[in-house]
């Protein structure tokens, strides 16, 4: 063997400064200034000027998800696919070749709360001017043509089959259906092939002039622009929208029984989520604490659920917690795979550890290494103009002060070990608990001894 220390260092290095005594659990810190004002038409509006790019990121946010749907299933999702499929000026082909003429990337995404669109374009006076006007022309002046709505139609049950089709989403629909039910939120998937082809290009009209108004709408921008600019854009688009319409407040969820179900299908493995309500809302001042225990359980190759499922046990190869804060009652959900005949034996195992969480808390060491994730996922985010739009208008969605991303971090640290466990005893309802599992349906067996060193 060859004695290292004979060995001359690479010049390459020989510059370079020693790492010790450097603290790489402490994060930049976010100061990320955010305006934030409210228009003569209701129009709620965030903003970041960001000069570093010449780039512009836009997302409107409409209280128009697949919850309001009513009696018409499908009707949001429809109305909203059917956006960039034409103007009243511009046919569906006219429309796309003037978007890619400008390099403007458009993008749409529908939840349960929210129908969500997003341009991305230069900042370049002119190109600005066109990207938007066409933005505010696909928003304002749909044609919901009926030759379009028929293919439209089909590209959406094709999807939505295909969505219920996979595991994960077929789970949520099954999860969502016991723990919502006679609630709007119990159909996640938003849409039935029956609905759908029962919708006519006028109820799309009629639902786009109500829920598609300026009063019903949330702007968040983030580019290269001034504030100036930036008001006069909103205040074209909202002047443009229909007016004075905002959808109702949901009925608060009512509560339901605990629950578990298996759903046969030919998958050999199974698909498995748990969740308990959760009463707590990103407002609230203790939600924070609930972010982080939900992290300690869950989010991360070094979370309770990680270690004892997949590195001790090896049932699994990922686990995941996630709070989901809906308006009318919230969820915390935690989601896994396994071997069929592991699949009662695994659920005891994670309904055991949530219990367990919520009587003792989280430790002070395991809350430190979670804000730490948390910091840095917070700081990656705000790094970049697509992901802090993003974050804005989740944000203004769920009620936060404008300052929320500067005083985050702060928050996080504010939370002990004895207000997580306070935060998760007041908001978790674990009598209330729901598990759903998919996959084919074995005898049940025990878990499997662990490995001698792991006893």
């Amino acid at each position: 063997m060859t004695d290292s220390t004979s060995i001359a260092p690479p010049a390459v290095t020989a510059n370079l400064s020693s790492a010790e005594g450097i603290d790489l659990s402490q994060f930049e810190q976010v100061r990320t200034e955010v305006q934030a004002w409210q228009t003569s038409h209701g129009t709620q509006v965030r903003f970041v000027e960001a000069h570093q790019l010449p780039m512009v990121d836009l997302i409107v946010r409409f209280n128009a998800g697949t919850s309001v749907d009513g009696e018409h299933s499908g009707l949001a999702a429809l109305t909203m696919y059917m956006l960039d499929e034409g103007t009243e000026r511009l046919n569906a082909e006219q429309f796309a070749e003037q978007t890619e003429r400008l390099g403007a990337i458009l993008s749409t995404q529908i939840r349960l709360e929210h129908a969500s669109l997003s341009l991305r374009c230069l900042s370049s006076e002119v190109v600005l001017a066109q990207a938007v006007a066409l933005f505010t022309e696909m928003l304002a002046r749909p044609a919901f043509d009926a030759q379009q709505l028929v293919k439209v139609k089909q590209q959406l049950r094709a999807f939505q089959s295909s969505r219920y089709n996979a595991a994960p989403t077929r789970a949520q629909s099954e999860l969502f259906s016991r723990l919502y039910a006679g609630h709007p939120y119990a159909a996640p998937l938003g849409s039935t092939e029956q609905g759908i082809q029962a919708l006519t290009a006028q109820d799309l009209r009629d639902f786009h002039q109500r829920a598609y108004s300026a009063n019903n709408l949330q702007v968040s921008i983030v580019g290269d622009l001034s504030r100036a600019q930036a008001e006069a854009l909103v205040e074209q688009l909202a002047e443009a929208l229909p007016q004075g319409w905002a959808a109702a407040e949901l009925p608060p969820v009512s509560p339901t029984s605990a629950a578990s179900a298996h759903v046969p299908t030919p998958a050999a493995n199974n698909t498995l989520l748990l969740a308990v309500p959760m009463s707590g809302r990103p407002s609230q001042a203790d939600y924070p604490a609930l972010v982080l225990a939900a992290d300690v359980l869950g989010s991360g190759f070094d979370s309770r659920l990680m270690q004892e499922l997949r590195q001790r046990r090896g049932l699994t190869y990922h686990i995941s917690c996630r709070p989901s804060p809906l308006k009318a009652g919230g969820v915390l959900a935690i989601g896994w795979d396994c071997a069929a005949q592991y699949r009662e034996a695994s659920r005891e195992l994670v309904a055991g550890m949530l219990e367990a969480l919520v009587n003792e808390g989280p430790t002070n060491a395991e809350l430190e290494l979670s804000r730490r994730q948390l910091s840095g996922q917070l700081v990656r985010s705000v790094a970049t103009n697509s992901g802090l739009v993003e974050l804005l208008s989740k944000g203004s969605h769920q009620g936060l002060p404008a300052d929320h991303l500067v005083t985050y971090q702060a928050q996080l640290s504010a939370v002990s070990a004895r207000s997580a466990r306070q935060a998760l005893q007041e908001h978790l309802d674990l009598s209330r608990m729901v598990t759903v599992s998919l996959g084919s349906d074995q005898p049940q067996q025990p878990l499997p001894p662990l490995p001698h060193s792991d006893r």
